[in-house]
């Protein structure tokens, strides 16, 4: 990150190339895609022939099919997880601007800070998706006026006061501070605990992306397996069951699955009409693939002997 070119746009008021220049790039995600390659071969080995069924196999992981899965999930990968997006970052600009901060402070709330002591950036905006970014915003330009503390608390018909938005815990002591006195958060609490709330936010979405990354990697590893088992001529057909993982708050669509068994080739199909050859399939929207803990059992069949 060229924090130099980052101060200078931020003068400027450029979001757009400051957009393109907090895109994570190939290089940095590099970890992230090797494990997730390590992980796909990984599924894919874990797939044997079942006991009875004569012959050998192993999975293949340089098959062109299994390399170009690799890649397109490392190309999905950087798309992904390489910015917050357009919106936050203009936001974060504006609210700085209205504050007549200076381009180095806005700069520092794009991206942080590292902290000299363990070398790890903290704070910041870059890393977040979307939906987080957003709601870092929402939560740093409420605290900044008696009006915007006001807007983040709810209080409910118990008379219990909480926030419109999750987040730690001393953020949202000091909101609520603020709000009982009639008060803006102040800017020293307020710098503090921005830092904590980013980074609450950044572990939040590094543990989604480990969770979702890994099961439809593992996934996709298993799936081009039995591809290369039907193809090598081992099994005459496989066959897919769908198992539900019973979770706090069930998707019922997906429990609905429970127990369904389809051709290989053949599709699931949800209630909303999605289509998705297993669970985790990276083809679904992120409401039928992130903290999904369903499965899929493969069940190959025998070749009927030649007459």
């Amino acid at each position: 990150m060229d924090f130099a070119e980052l101060v200078r746009l931020a003068e400027i008021g450029d979001w757009n190339r400051i957009e393109q220049l907090m895109r994570l790039n190939q290089a940095l995600l590099f970890p992230l895609q090797e494990a997730v390659r390590v992980t796909i071969v990984a599924g894919g080995m874990s797939v044997t022939l079942p006991k009875g069924i004569q012959g050998a196999f192993s999975f293949n992981g340089d098959h062109v099919r299994a390399q170009q899965i690799i890649a397109e999930m490392g190309a999905r990968l950087v798309t992904e997880i390489g910015s917050p997006g357009p919106e936050p970052i203009r936001a974060i600009i504006l609210q700085a601007q209205q504050e007549r901060v200076g381009a180095t402070t806005t700069a520092r709330r794009l991206v942080g800070v590292v902290n000299p002591r363990t070398g790890v950036r903290e704070g910041g905006i870059l890393g977040l998706d979307g939906p987080r970014a957003h709601r870092f915003q929402q939560v740093s330009q409420g605290m900044a006026t008696p009006e915007g503390v006001q807007g983040l608390v709810i209080k409910g018909r118990d008379g219990k006061l909480r926030l419109k938005y999750k987040t730690n815990l001393e953020t949202r002591n000091r909101i609520l501070a603020a709000y009982k006195k009639g008060e803006a958060v102040p800017a020293a609490d307020r710098a503090r605990v921005e830092k904590q709330f980013s980074n609450k936010l950044l572990k939040e979405r590094a543990q989604t992306v480990a969770a979702h990354e890994t099961f439809s990697a593992q996934a996709q590893g298993r799936r081009e397996a039995y591809a290369q088992m039907i193809e090598s001529g081992a099994v005459e057909s496989v066959t897919k069951k769908w198992l539900h993982n019973t979770a706090k708050d069930p998707r019922h669509d997906h429990a609905a699955l429970d127990g369904k068994s389809v051709d290989f080739n053949e599709a699931f199909v949800m209630a909303d009409g999605t289509r998705m050859q297993m669970p985790h399939d990276p083809s679904a929207p992120p409401q039928h693939t992130l903290g999904c803990r369903c499965v899929v059992i493969h069940v190959p069949q025998y070749r009927r002997p030649s007459r």
